[in-house]
């Protein structure tokens, strides 16, 4: 549990005098994403609300959201950011169990966390590769900007994009002196404290320094002791450099460094019966557990996560006389988590148990862009990316009755399981993107890339069901195609037509149950395959006091990849499991039909289904009856984690109350149909449909050169119940871990110019 808490932070901040100007070319790490075939079609930017300018180029629906307006919306959690973009779901259970779908594509599922198996939606945070999307910290920590991009995006993301990718950007530092505290507070022990410095150091260098700290208190009581539980607390720091020693080079370092410690907690959603027997309420009742649900828990013991991360980069760009430029990247990140889980129970079954998890990435790009403003532009580029990735998963179940009865043998009773994991990842890829100006009104992008890779990785398990695998070994090579033609049929309206091939990663299957089903063939799987193609339009009209984008999709995966579950090691494994198809349409609206005044909605109607399913597992209303069968046809069913309807409206409203005072009103609603929680679309684990309404107000004023605002907020205005997982339990029960209530705060800060 985590005590709740008022902490403050008090930091002085100083900066020196502004010396020079900062470039005003901007530099994109990511390959070739502000290149020709990366940025600007002629349309302004189209985001959730407020951005007026769209990327040139673009080669599919995007959202981008910009960092003001995660400020103003009080979203500090990555999870939190599909209620600013339709179509986007994310699944947190912790920061290793984090899992993103876009369109319905994305993750796998199961049961457990399968170190050999990627996702397909990228994560990239100014340009470096985030191997797990919970690298991205609680806190978006003073992002510019966050860029939803669409479908397969293998050809400028590189690989494991072909879902997606997630661009996240944060504000450069400044040669002009600025400066900036904020401190919020809320209800339940909720502290938020943010601390920002930017300015020059030299003639030719500049600095920033971001601090933060964050508390917030649990939301779901355990009855036992009385303990309030789902809370969490976590520190983070975050320095830049920028140093430009001539006008035609640029080069820029961060290092950012956080910790964090969560309490997390799922309870209980349901208990359902198999033929009129109440399976898990039977074997509670045999052993005396206490049973309750919703926001309260009956727990003789309670789970405790910890993370450290960090991470370097560096950023360099130059640009030539004659227009050509050349860029650099390279970084290196780690990643620590530390799990302490216990059972769900009143009772003693397993405590201080999950899955350590130690990750290191390394990676090195060069990309060259060629002159703007030719009959064709082009990049060319060479990226390198590596991991090293080591788990230990452990059980630690108790030498007792109860667990003789609740497991109904003594197979776990007193054992220490122990599951040693170990994944080495490299990969080479080359890729060559054009933007061909073929006339006034046509422009056709094109994309190449070919990566490399070779995967190698051992598993290793004792004291149940023993396993070695030996070293595992696989070499992969994967293509990525696309090609996105524009039409500016009128100066503001652009029909698009995009058509792409992207391949996500091999795996390999480290756990004991694949080779016990299939021999050792089965611990290796098959990259998995996504064509996609998307048919849109985007327009701009009354001086973009409009802005409508609407298009439809499709997209087929095929071979792919998710788990089955083996019973008798209690682990799951991967398998290649025929396809599915993605389709749907997609629309963003902007309005600013007023001074002061924003309007946005955008919707992602989504139909996913199993076209190629025989071989899944089978969902626990049917595996626990009696003479079940091994799998089950899942041909036909919907895909899990895809809401056939998602919906975000926003609405802003800013005036002048005196000649220094701003007030503004602002509220946002998003809206989820219901989900399966997991990959056998059972009923037990479907999530019903959610809405969220947020609201705030505030001030915003002047004094000399410096800006105060405040603000009061209230997330979950509805104090709506909901879950954003939803897992299986034991003996048709299932478990879910619910988003906070309601909660109502106040912010207050002050920004400093020099």
């Amino acid at each position: 549990m985590m005590k709740s808490k008022w902490r403050y932070s008090l930091v002085a901040a100083g900066v020196l005098a502004s010396l020079s100007a900062v470039r005003a070319a901007e530099t994109i790490p990511v390959s070739g994403t502000h290149s020709a075939e990366g940025t600007a079609v002629r349309l302004k930017k189209i985001s959730v609300k407020g951005s007026r300018t769209q990327p040139r180029q673009q080669t599919t629906l995007s959202t981008l959201v910009s960092g003001k307006t995660l400020e103003q919306d009080n979203i500090n959690r990555f999870e939190d950011l599909s209620q600013e973009v339709s179509g986007l779901d994310i699944a947190a259970s912790d920061a290793l169990d984090t899992r993103v779908t876009i369109r319905g594509i994305g993750d796998g599922g199961g049961s457990e966390i399968n170190i050999g198996m990627a996702s397909s939606v990228g994560q990239f945070l100014d340009g470096v590769r985030l191997s797990r999307p919970g690298m991205l910290s609680d806190d978006l920590l003073d992002i510019e900007s966050v860029n939803v991009l669409k479908g397969p995006q293998g050809t400028l993301y590189g690989f494991n994009t072909s879902a997606g990718a997630i661009d996240i950007r944060s504000r450069k530092p400044t040669f002009t002196p600025q400066a900036s505290a904020e401190q919020s507070v809320g209800q339940r022990g909720y502290v938020r404290t943010k601390v920002m410095a930017s300015g020059a150091l030299t003639e030719n260098l500049a600095g920033r320094i971001n601090v933060t700290h964050s508390e917030r208190g649990g939301f779901v009581e355990n009855v036992i002791n009385g303990h309030q539980l789902g809370g969490s607390r976590g520190n983070g720091v975050r320095g830049q450099l920028l140093w430009l020693p001539t006008d035609k080079l640029d080069v820029r370092f961060i290092g950012d460094y956080s910790e964090s410690t969560n309490f997390p907690v799922l309870s209980l959603v349901g208990v359902h019966s198999i033929n009129g027997n109440p399976l898990f309420l039977n074997h509670a009742s045999q052993t005396g557990a206490v049973i309750v649900n919703g926001r309260k828990v009956a727990l003789d013991d309670q789970s405790e996560t910890r993370v450290r991360q960090g991470g370097a980069s560096v950023t360099a760009d130059y640009h030539s006389d004659s227009g050509y430029s050349l860029h650099s990247l390279s970084a290196w990140r780690y990643f620590l988590f530390l799990p302490e889980s216990a059972d769900g129970l009143s009772i003693p079954l397993f405590a201080n148990s999950g899955g350590d998890a130690h990750d290191r990435t390394w990676e090195q790009r060069f990309w060259l862009e060629s002159p703007k403003g030719r009959k064709v532009d082009y990049t060319v580029g060479l990226d390198y990316w590596g991991e090293n990735l080591h788990t230990f998963a452990h059980d630690h179940y108790y030498n007792g009755s109860d667990v003789t009865t609740w497991y109904g043998s003594n197979g776990n009773t007193g054992k220490y399981v122990q599951r040693f994991g170990m994944l080495k990842d490299d990969v080479a890829s080359l890729y060559a993107n054009s933007h061909w100006h073929i006339n006034d009104q046509l422009e056709l992008t094109t994309g190449l890339r070919g990566s490399y890779e070779k995967k190698t990785g051992s598993f290793r398990r004792i004291n149940k069901n023993d396993f070695d695998s030996g070293i595992l070994s696989q070499t992969e090579f994967l293509p990525a195609l696309s090609t996105s033609l524009n039409w500016y049929a009128t100066p503001n309206i652009t029909p698009y037509l995009t058509l792409a091939y992207a391949e996500k990663s091999g795996g390999l299957n480290v756990s004991s149950g694949a080779a016990a089903k299939a021999g050792m063939d089965s611990l290796y799987i098959n990259p998995e395959k996504t064509r996609s193609a998307e048919l849109g339009v985007r327009t701009h009209w009354l001086q973009h006091k409009v802005e409508w984008n609407t298009a439809l999709f499709w997209n087929e995966v095929s071979d792919f990849q998710t788990t089955a579950y083996d019973e008798e090691s209690e682990s799951s494994y991967l398998i290649n499991a025929g396809k599915y198809r993605s389709r749907g349409v997609e629309t963003q609206l902007s309005l600013y039909p007023a001074e002061g005044l924003d309007l946005a909605l955008n919707g992602t109607l989504l139909d996913t289904r199993y076209l190629d399913f025989s071989n899944a597992k089978c969902p626990a209303e049917v595996s626990l009856q009696a003479n079940a069968p091994a799998t089950c046809n899942l041909t036909g069913k919907r895909v899990f984690s895809s809401p056939r309807l998602s919906l975000n409206a926003h609405a802003r409203y800013e005036w002048n109350v005196a000649d220094t005072l701003q007030a503004f009103v602002s509220g946002g609603y998003s809206w989820r149909s219901n989900a399966f929680g997991t990959v056998d679309d059972s009923e037990f684990t479907r999530i019903p449909a959610y809405g969220v309404l947020n609201l705030s107000t505030g001030l915003t004023g002047k004094r000399g050169n410096d800006t105060w605002h405040v603000s009061l907020w209230m997330q979950n205005a509805l104090n709506k119940s909901y879950y954003r997982v939803i897992k299986a339990g034991d003996y048709g029960s299932a478990y879910g871990q619910l988003a906070d209530e309601r909660m109502i705060g106040l912010t207050l800060g002050w920004d400093f110019k020099g």
